[in-house]
Order: structure tokens, then C-alpha cells, then sequence
């Protein structure tokens, strides 16, 4: 036996001995009637700015095969701490065909900073675009009108780009992924904690699907996922992978938005 995997046991050994500790009889607790895990109450909550602005992100009854959504705040407002950041979009069904996406970036008084032509994979579900390094930083302080078109099809919101207070920064030097993501909505960041959320569920999942279980219990316990730790080593069989940031994505779709529910599935 290496050491590495020596190292992996005993991390998975801690975990198990740390929770046991802290909340003594917390697996019996897990269970419901049926026998099934329920989630532990940490789960993401999301605080938008108190202020709001006109935006568009309509309902995906239509059958315009055009159609597609924007994923803002109910407020139409979204805040960002960065120049360049990723916006996000819904396609309830898939393209028929590679179709151009237009993107227009005005500043308040609707001159135009930025615009640009792209293409979006045909697949159904969620799609973003990102601000190019080479476009023009979006300045502290200062509100923009982002507009996505698509055929006769427009999706407009609003995006203020404020200053990473000192105190929250030297917090997200230490955090674990999803202690940033968590951090990053509890400051009201909306367009970081989607952008965080969708990468770490990416990566948590190509990581847990080769891994050992002394493996997965130590990335767990890296991620701040008690859930899953608990529930893998209590032989619960009938839980999803990282039902932890699933419950996460639901409480920033269902929190934040008025007409997505139901419509969004995770990515």
C-alpha cells in the first residue's frame, strides 16, 4: 500500500471521526421515513443588491424555436467584482441550426461600448458568454445594458460593476471552492456565484467519477460537502453525486428569479 493511499484513508478516517464528534447520531438523523438522506440546512442564499432595473428574460412557452431565456435576478440587476464577466442564457430547446447570437453592451446613457457576433452550441440547456479580455472593462461604479439577440428574439438586463471589499478577498484566499461560491452570493455577486457554481459542478463531478471511496470522502471534505460524506459512508445508495450543490442551484434559481422554476434543470 503507497503512501498516498495511506494519506487518502486516514483523510477519510477524519472525516468520519470529525463529524462523529461534532454532531454525535447526526446518520440516524439523515433518514427520513422512507429511508432516504435529507439534506443538510447549508445550503447556498442568495442576496441581491436592494435596488433593481428594467430587464427582460421572459416566459420558454413559445414554440419560436429562437427562443431562449436570460438567467438574471428577479431585480433585473446583477452585481460583478470583475471587468470582464460571464453572462448566462437558458435554451429550452435545442437550435436547429448553428444560429448567430448577437451581443450588445450599452452604458447608461445607451451609447454602445461593446458588441459582437458568436455562435452557441445547438444543445438544449444552459449556455454563457464571457466578456473578451480584449472589450472594454466594465469601470467601478458604473451601470451597463447587456442585450442578447437571436432571430426576432431580445433578452436585455443590467450589470453594475462594484469593488471586492479588502475583507472579503483575504476570506476567498482561504475559502474551499464552494465556500467561495457561498461567499460570493452571501455579497450579493450574482454573475461570480452562477459562473462559480456551474465550474465547481463540473469539476467535482469528472473528479468523483474515477475516484476511490477514501478518494471521494477526502474531496468531499475538502468541499465543505458533509452530506455526501455522511451519506456515502452510511451506505445510502439512492443518493445523486454532490446533492449538496444541486440543492445549491436550486435556492439561486428558485430565490433569485419569478418565471424559471420548473423550466431549469441543473447543467
Amino acid at each position: 500500500m503507497n503512501v498516498t493511499k495511506l494519506l487518502l484513508q486516514q483523510a477519510a478516517l477524519n472525516v468520519l471521526v470529525a463529524l462523529t464528534m461534532v454532531q454525535p447520531g447526526l446518520a440516524a438523523m439523515l433518514a427520513d421515513s422512507s429511508g432516504e438522506p435529507n439534506l443538510l440546512p447549508q445550503v447556498l442564499a442568495y442576496e441581491p443588491p436592494p435596488r433593481g432595473a428594467p430587464g427582460d428574460r421572459k416566459d420558454a412557452g413559445s414554440r419560436d424555436p429562437h427562443n431562449f431565456l436570460a438567467l438574471i435576478p428577479a431585480t433585473n440587476l446583477g452585481l460583478t467584482a470583475i471587468a470582464h464577466p460571464t453572462f448566462w442564457l437558458y435554451l429550452p430547446a435545442s437550435l436547429p441550426d448553428n444560429i448567430p447570437f448577437e451581443f450588445v453592451l450599452r452604458d447608461e446613457q445607451q451609447e454602445v461600448v461593446f458588441r459582437t457576433v458568436f455562435e452557441l452550441e445547438k444543445a438544449a440547456g444552459i449556455a454563457s458568454f464571457s466578456l473578451p479580455p480584449t472589450s472594454p472593462p466594465l469601470e467601478t461604479g458604473k451601470k451597463y445594458q447587456w442585450c442578447f439577440l437571436c432571430g426576432n428574439i431580445s433578452r436585455h438586463g443590467w450589470v453594475e460593476r462594484v469593488a471586492m471589499k479588502p475583507e472579503i478577498l483575504v476570506q476567498l484566499e482561504t475559502a474551499s471552492l464552494r465556500e467561495r461560491v457561498l461567499l460570493l452570493a452571501k455579497h450579493g455577486l450574482w454573475y461570480e456565484t452562477l459562473t462559480e457554481l456551474v465550474a465547481l459542478r463540473g469539476k467535482l463531478l469528472g473528479q468523483l467519477q474515477a475516484a476511490t471511496l477514501e478518494e471521494r470522502l477526502l474531496i468531499y471534505a475538502e468541499n465543505d460537502l458533509r452530506y455526501e460524506a455522511l451519506a456515502e459512508l452510511c451506505g445510502f445508495e439512492k443518493i445523486s453525486s454532490l446533492a449538496t450543490l444541486d440543492a445549491d442551484w436550486e435556492a439561486l434559481l428558485q430565490h433569485p428569479f419569478v418565471r424559471l422554476h420548473g423550466i431549469v434543470s441543473p447543467p
